[in-house]
């Protein structure tokens, strides 16, 4: 699924503002960007836009007009960006450890590949680190599961309701500013459901090895898998190309730590400043 065909069902429609041109720039290029679960390129794209975007945000949150509109009418709107702050930040917490303890299962793997390579023999020692690291594939897709029916609290909820805005008396620029910040919320729950299925996938790859049937499916699965999918493949099958699967993985997994890093920093930045407007 795409980041653009998932915010038109839980997007607000765009309210033009001098204060928000900035922000709706970085918003319009991180949609822009299509994820697919099948490679990881795309993802890290759109998860390398995000920075650009809070980074936009952070500026926005810091402007004048905007802390006064926000402090004078959005508290009730305040409190709905603090409580999704901290589901956001929880979220990619989580799945910057994910990436972490993937990276140190990878690396077992790959150590002992290279040993075999070197030594000869060694197979009892990279039968157990690889065994190690499907028990592990299996937990992560788990997580990465509840992840996502954690992130479907923000459809159709809060994120697109009118909660904060005095309809008797409508603001522009205060509604130019929520709305602005729940597309901000909304595109980062969109990228984050991406990666997160990027690790979910689809049913284990080593168990559908067991029960794949017609040829021409199969073949088509073997085009559309991702790096990790693929590695489970050469896991569970034939190990010929298992190290050039294992440096593909890696290469993906750095990106993919040093992005969630810079995204968890970057909301914790976006709710200090929050608070900052509440206290002030």
């Amino acid at each position: 699924m795409t980041i653009k065909k998932q915010l038109r069902s839980i997007s607000l429609p765009s309210r033009s503002h001098p204060s928000t041109a900035g922000i709706e720039e970085a918003l319009n290029k991180v949609k822009a960007i299509n994820t697919t679960p099948g490679s990881s390129e795309s993802v890290l794209m759109a998860l390398a836009g995000l920075e650009e975007l809070y980074n936009c945000t952070e500026e926005f949150l810091k402007m004048g007009s905007t802390q006064r509109v926000l402090s004078s009418d959005g508290s009730e709107f305040m409190e709905e960006m603090l409580d999704g702050s901290l589901r956001l930040m929880d979220i990619c917490n989580i799945s910057r450890d994910l990436m972490v303890e993937t990276h140190e299962h990878v690396r077992g793997v790959q150590s002992r590949v290279r040993r075999k390579k070197v030594a000869g023999g060694g197979t009892d020692q990279l039968d157990v680190a690889v065994s190690g690291y499907v028990r592990f594939r299996k937990n992560m897709r788990k997580e990465a599961k509840k992840l996502l029916g954690s992130l479907k609290k923000f459809d159709g909820g809060s994120t697109c309701s009118s909660s904060g805005v005095d309809n008797s008396q409508p603001d522009e620029h205060l509604s130019a500013v929520i709305d602005s910040m729940r597309r901000v919320v909304s595109v980062t729950v969109s990228v984050l459901k991406s990666f997160l299925e990027f690790l979910s996938g689809r049913q284990s790859s080593i168990k559908s090895k067991l029960t794949s049937v017609l040829k021409k499916k199969k073949v088509h699965h073997e085009e559309t898998k991702n790096e990790l999918e693929s590695l489970d493949s050469a896991i569970c099958c034939s190990r010929d190309d298992l190290q050039n699967k294992l440096e593909g993985v890696e290469m993906s997994i750095d990106g993919f730590e040093k992005y969630l890093e810079g995204l968890f920093r970057r909301l914790i930045r976006t709710r200090a400043s929050l608070l900052n407007i509440i206290s002030h």
